[in-house]
């Protein structure tokens, strides 16, 4: 490295099985004229200078060069209303900074979201201590970096530096940055919240987490019934109260095929049974579909959806449906909610011969998307949904409907109760990171 206290924070644990990225972002205490030739095999796409004015004693080696940028941490205004006597400690200094200095993080912040993605990113400030190492820390925190590991790096900087018999406030001990860390949690809810409150967008928090952790998800695929709108319920609440209409009641043992095709007919059949002579198939219909219509009225998508749909599209996604239900059945409800233009491509059923668990209609999907099935997501509900994107070599996220137990779900790569359990950015970096095939768990086991 180009300095004694320069390195790259590639190589930690993270919460979605992979290391961070080696050359994505790197600190350092301030560049110097010497150091520069090293430091220009880097080829940083940014260098991010957190310094003061005050503390510019002689010109940046890379003052003028477009990859250079300054943006101070401490804001000279906030700064003039510090109480120095409200901070006995470095930790009180570190928390209160990152509240009092909000306007200038925001900034910092913001341009390391904004620097190219496939070029490494370098901040420092003078020492690559204390400012450099709470820019850093947060970052790790947001993708999962083991604490123990973000206060190890953090402590690197006292060897590094030579302060291991310095003053209290010159030093790095653990504590400090795991206070600040806690102090992120106690008041914001995290460094995810603490970012939103800085004003950064979803969509800039994401590439923060994206340049640590690698993710080449190019589209997000879902299924129509169930898993973007509960019909589910609704048509098994219509049959429920048509069989009640007979004075029966309907078992729901046997009633759920064990793929994605249309059973009506045989459903009929069972009531018709059950009912006897007097049945007539035309009244059951037509009064089960409109029983079935008014409970439609008022459907929307489920819980979460929207965000997820939203935050694929300000990412640059592809996204799309693939329902074993005629276009139709799936483009009318769309149409009732204002949602068609929400999807690059709508597969349907009678477009393919074969219905889930067959990949044929994911396949589909993907051809029309020009996407590959590995760097692609399917949303699912149910276990031949999951099994169809999955033969289509799709990362297979479940969503169970209120009729699929988990357990139904558990071969899925990730299995979730409710599309508001997990940000978009959070499924995007887990599918990404994937290395085979295997069931990836559930929301909790892994710490998301």
């Amino acid at each position: 490295m180009w300095s004694p206290n320069a390195r790259d924070i590639g190589g930690l644990p993270t919460r979605y099985g992979v290391p961070t990225r080696a050359r994505a972002l790197l600190r350092s205490e301030c560049i110097d004229a010497t150091g520069l030739p090293a430091f220009e095999e880097v080829g940083a796409g940014l260098v991010l200078d957190l310094r003061s004015d005050w503390e510019l004693k002689q010109p940046h080696p890379l003052a003028g060069d477009l990859v250079y940028q300054r943006i101070p941490w401490i804001d000279p205004a906030a700064e003039a209303t510090r109480d120095p006597a409200a901070e006995p400690g470095l930790v009180d200094v570190y928390r209160n900074s990152l509240t009092r200095n909000a306007a200038h993080v925001g900034r910092i912040f913001t341009a390391i979201a904004e620097a190219p993605a496939d070029q490494p990113v370098v901040v420092h400030c003078k020492s690559g201590k204390d400012r450099t190492g709470l820019t850093v820390a947060l970052l790790l925190d947001l993708v999962g970096v083991p604490r123990s590991d973000i206060a190890a790096d953090y402590a690197i900087s006292e060897t590094n530096l030579g302060l291991q018999d310095a003053p209290a406030l010159s030093r790095s001990h653990p504590d400090t940055i795991l206070g600040s860390l806690s102090y992120v949690d106690e008041r914001y809810g995290g460094v995810r919240r603490y970012l939103a409150w800085l004003g950064l967008s979803e969509t800039q928090i994401h590439r923060l987490a994206a340049r640590l952790v690698p993710t080449d998800v190019q589209a997000i695929v879902f299924d129509f019934d169930g898993l973007l709108m509960d019909t589910e319920t609704t048509m098994v609440e219509s049959w429920q109260t048509e069989w009640a209409y007979h004075g029966l009641e309907l078992d729901l043992d046997g009633f759920w095929p064990g793929h994605g095709g249309d059973v009506s007919e045989d459903r009929y059949a069972v009531l018709a049974a059950a009912v006897g002579s007097g049945f007539d198939r035309a009244e059951s219909q037509a009064r089960r579909l409109a029983h079935r219509d008014r409970m439609h009225a008022d459907l929307d998508f489920r819980p979460g959806i929207r965000d997820w749909i939203s935050s694929a599209r300000e990412l640059g996604l592809q996204v799309a449906i693939a329902s074993s239900s005629p276009r139709s059945w799936v483009v009318g409800h769309l149409e009732r909610v204002d949602a068609v233009k929400l999807f690059d491509e709508i597969i349907t059923g009678d477009e393919v011969a074969k219905h889930k668990p067959d990949p044929a209609i994911y396949q589909l999907a993907l051809e029309r998307i020009g996407v590959p099935g590995s760097a692609a997501i399917a949303v699912e509900d149910t276990a031949h949904g999951v099994a169809a994107a999955q033969a289509a070599d799709m990362f297979a996220v479940a969503v169970p409907n209120p009729f699929v137990t988990p357990a139904a779900v558990a071969a899925a790569n990730l299995a979730l109760s409710s599309a508001n359990d997990l940000s978009l950015s959070d499924l995007l970096l887990s599918a990404g990171s994937r290395t085979d095939g295997r069931a990836a768990g559930t929301v909790s086991d892994r710490s998301l």
